[in-house]
């Protein structure tokens, strides 16, 4: 059954955050078409949902639903119509990789009656946000040895001595520690350099590039708003304040071209929450991921 939505909260702002993240995966995926022609990468919409496909090796992360149910009530047949899209789009593996359905708690009941049955909870995500108009970022901090840079968009002193080919190796090799595929760390990062609407920020301490990290800025009705994602640092670096800084320059950038809010999505209680959340977002909902069962 769908929570009820807290004080605080609005059905708006959640519609909204979660139209931003429907954008926000229809264009890695509309990006990765375009680079990589001889791939299989789709997408499939449901219900004001969409459903990104790619190859099976990349698993849920180029493999997955977002935002069933939380635009109205959702019936058998939206849910049949995305896993046929499953089945049709890899009909010669096996096993075949199964749906797997983000789902915000403050979605529609119909949606948790539609998957109590065939589905089972598999994982969660967290989605921050914050309002910029009141939001004073805090200024760098002139002793740190952290250093951002700008590869490409506004705001920032340009780093010229990154390439668009040493932010993708960058952002790959602080990702790949913790066991992730690289050729969708890969894929992932390209698709970033690739897409009109991105910023891509480097963070070097003493000169050397230690940190990555992305911001989108997408338009939902008329409201803009800056997606924070792909916040990489390599793993010597870890614990230095390489992803705060990343974080605080990217919102203070959000503010100054106009964003009415930034978004950040990260598992609750990681370390990438908790500075999500020192930088000054707060939750706005819990997504569960829920996956077919193999016996359906």
């Amino acid at each position: 059954m769908a929570s009820t939505i807290p004080r605080g909260i609005s059905a708006e702002l959640c519609r909204t955050v979660t139209k931003a993240e429907v954008l926000h995966r229809r264009r890695q995926v509309l990006a990765l078409q375009t680079i990589h022609q001889d791939e299989n990468y789709a997408i499939h919409d449901v219900a004001d949902s969409t459903t990104i496909l790619s190859l099976p090796v990349h698993a849920r992360k180029l493999n997955h639903t977002y935002g069933f149910g939380m635009f109205g009530p959702v019936t058998m047949g939206d849910l049949r119509s995305v896993e046929k899209a499953y089945e049709a789009w890899s009909p010669e593996e096996n096993p075949r990789p199964r749906p797997e359905i983000d789902v915000c708690e403050y979605a529609h009941a119909s949606t948790f009656d539609l998957l109590s049955e065939d589905y089972s909870i598999t994982g969660s995500v967290c989605q921050f946000q914050r309002d910029l108009a009141d939001f004073e970022t805090p200024p760098a901090q002139a002793d740190s040895d952290v250093k951002v840079h700008l590869l490409r968009g506004s705001g920032l002193v340009t780093d010229h001595d990154t390439s668009y080919a040493d932010f993708i190796d960058a952002s790959v090799q602080g990702f790949r520690s913790g066991g992730r595929n690289t050729l969708t760390l890969r894929a992932l990062a390209e698709s970033a350099v690739a897409r009109s609407d991105t910023n891509l920020y480097s963070a070097k301490i003493n000169g050397e590039l230690v940190g990555t990290a992305v911001m989108a800025v997408i338009d939902v009705g008329g409201c803009k708003v800056a997606c924070l994602f792909m916040d990489s640092c390599l793993e010597h670096a870890r614990g230095k304040g390489v992803h705060i800084a990343l974080l605080l320059e990217r919102i203070r950038v959000a503010k100054e071209v106009d964003c009415e809010m930034v978004i950040a999505a990260a598992r609750e209680g990681s370390g990438s929450a908790r500075n999500i959340e020192r930088a000054g977002l707060g939750k706005v909902f819990t997504c569960k991921t829920y996956t077919q069962n193999t016996d359906h």
